[in-house]
């Protein structure tokens, strides 16, 4: 019986140890999210996204959600992790911008030497629409 109660003991011991190493798994992937304000209207896998602020976050290596913070609409797009050479102090967001539209491309967070590009490029909307020049722009906008 000794023996029993010494296991149950040791058990019961760990059992909240266990829950709070579990709980701390979501606290790891906060470092995945981020805050930006975004003054234009942009595409993102062909989802139109209105101007405003978001929080991005890396839901997993092919997931990212835009969550606007007014409205809580969600929107999710995949994307394709590329490794990096350097950790990143500051996130951003990268853009292209062909002829009046623009386009999100690429998302680094900070912290880590990874960035995703967005999975779905927009060279066909590019053919499809008139008047949009070969080469477009590229700029950033930093997060948060």
């Amino acid at each position: 019986m000794t023996r029993h109660s010494a296991i149950l003991t040791n058990l019961l011991l760990s059992l909240p140890l266990a829950a709070g190493l579990l709980c701390a798994a979501p606290n790891a992937s906060a470092q995945t999210t981020a805050s930006v304000t975004i003054p234009f209207a942009f595409s993102a896998n062909h989802q139109q996204v209105a101007a405003g602020s978001y929080q991005v976050q890396l839901l997993s290596d092919r997931f990212l959600s835009l969550r606007d913070t007014k409205t809580a609409k969600t929107q999710i797009v995949m994307v394709r992790p590329e490794p990096g050479r350097v950790i990143e102090a500051q996130g951003r967001l990268v853009f292209h911008r062909y002829g009046s539209r623009n386009y999100l491309m690429q998302v680094w967070l900070a912290g880590t030497n990874k960035h995703s590009e967005l999975v779905v490029r927009p060279t066909l909307e590019q053919k499809l629409t008139k008047n949009i020049p070969a080469a477009g722009s590229s700029f950033e906008v930093a997060l948060k």
